[in-house]
Order: structure tokens, then sequence, then C-alpha cells
């Protein structure tokens, strides 16, 4: 066996984010489509004598919670594991607080990373433990764009027709999860998109939807309308969105020198806003 491992542990988007409910447990019933984009922290597994964690990179000073030491402790009371001898070191280069989902990718990368390697038993029922962990973990174990409901339970994979670049830019300011759900007072009644498996025309589906959370967001960071009013200026963008519960807002392009062009812009007039252009996949 190798002694050091890397993985990639990529960023998401919400395309679409609609707030059906408010559950009894304090979560809420969600639809949302969701894409991996290629934006990824890497993580490395090295052979060490005890279990230990480690964060760098460009975005490692914003990290509040240790979520693998807290799937680590989790799998630990659950008799799910013994002991593991690795150093996870995370490299993080995707924004926190950010609404791309960063810390849920790093857990279900590293549960991934542990079936890999024998270290969490055969007979567990996988998503049983990430659906106790978090929302989006049960997502980033697969390799698709995914339609979900619920409290982030996957309905169906989808596939585009199309390749497709965003343009992310975030504010200064990093969001909560919790806090931008607990501000929000917009509920929508569609309760199913009855979404086709390929989309051949996301400029419809981004025209029929929206993300609930985006007036609540906006309310905390009010950054977030400012850089919307700028995205929305850019040639070439046929869609614009904020993703998850903030700070980033994003427009979608079809043309990849306007995409570029529209990078370039923010870099040279916005440069305290952290931006970075990618593709869905």
């Amino acid at each position: 066996m190798l002694e050091t491992l890397e993985f990639k542990s990529y960023a998401k988007i919400n395309l679409f984010l609609h707030v059906l409910n408010k559950r009894v447990d304090g979560y809420h019933n969600i639809s949302s489509l969701i894409s991996r984009i290629d934006l990824y922290d890497t993580i490395t597994f090295e052979k060490n004598d005890n279990f230990e964690v480690v964060f760098k990179g460009l975005h490692s000073k914003s990290i509040l919670n240790n979520n693998i030491s807290k799937l680590h402790k989790y799998l630990l009371q659950h008799d799910l594991i013994k002991k593991i001898n690795y150093k996870i070191t995370i490299d993080k280069l995707i924004p926190v607080g950010a609404g791309l989902g960063g810390g849920s990718s790093n857990v279900a990368t590293v549960i991934a990373v542990l079936q890999k390697l024998d270290i969490i038993k055969k007979d567990e029922n996988i998503n049983k433990i990430v659906r106790s962990l978090g929302s989006d973990i049960e997502f980033f174990l697969h390799d698709s764009s995914a339609l979900i409901s619920g409290k982030g339970v996957i309905d169906k994979f989808i596939n585009f027709k199309k390749v497709y670049k965003a343009l992310l830019v975030k504010p200064s300011m990093n969001l909560s999860t919790a806090d931008v759900f607990n501000a929000n007072t917009k509920y929508t009644l569609i309760k199913d998109f009855n979404m086709p498996i390929i989309i051949r025309d996301l400029k419809g589906v981004m025209n029929n939807s929206s993300n609930d959370l985006e007036e609540a967001a906006s309310k905390i960071c009010p950054d977030i309308i400012e850089v919307k009013k700028e995205l929305e200026n850019q040639e070439g963008s046929f869609a614009h969105r904020m993703t998850g519960s903030g700070s980033t807002y994003f427009a979608l392009f079809e043309d990849k020198i306007a995409a570029n062009a529209a990078e370039t812009y923010f870099k040279v007039n916005y440069p305290r806003w952290w931006s970075r252009l990618v593709s869905i996949i």
C-alpha cells in the first residue's frame, strides 16, 4: 500500500434552490439542482501513528468547524471504526461560508477514502451515516449532477447536453448556512419539477427557477446585491444566481471568450472579491 494518497474534493453550485417548508427537526425541506464544478480542495492521506487533521492553503484560516474530526468522533461513537492511523491534510482552495459545499465535500471524500482503505465496516449503510452528518454530503459521494429533495436526498441524477462555464464571485463576508435559513421567509409551493434526466435547455430551467435564500442572504450580506448587478451586466451570460446559502453568486456562459472576458473584468475592477471561472462537470 502507498504511504501517501491524494484525492480531489470538488465544490458544487446550486443551479436552483427552492425552500418548501420547515421540518419538525428544525431543518428545511428543499428542492435543488446541484452540480459539481472543477474547483477542488486536495486531500492527502499519509500513514501516521495517530489520527490527525491539518488544514492549509488559501482559505484554511477561515475554517471555524473541523468537520473531519467530527466525522471521526461520530464513527468512533457508533463503533464503525477502530482506529485511523492517518494524517489527513486538506489544502483549502474552496472558499468557506460561500455556498460551494467545501466542508460537505471534504467529509464525503474522506468517507469514500475510508471505504477504499477498508477502514469503515463493509456492511455499513453509508447513506445513514452521511444523512446524520449533513445535508449535502450524500450528493458528494457521486460524480453526477443531481436533483435533490427533502433534507438532501437524491431524487435522480442529471446530465447536461452542453458544457457550461460559471463565473463565481464571492464578497468578502462568509455566511452561516444556519443564519441564512433562520432569516429566510420565502417558501415555494413547487414540489415536483419533473426534471428530465438529460437537460437540453438549461436556460429554460434557470428562467423558471430561483434561489429562495437569496433575499435573506442579501440582508445579512448587502454586497451580494452589488455582485449580482455586476454579473448581470456581463456580456454573453444567460443566467445569474446565488449558490446555496451564499455568499457566492455566479453567472453562466456558453461562450468561453465571453466567460474569460467577464473573469478579467472582475479581477481588474473588484480585486477585493474572490472570483474564479469554472466548468460544470
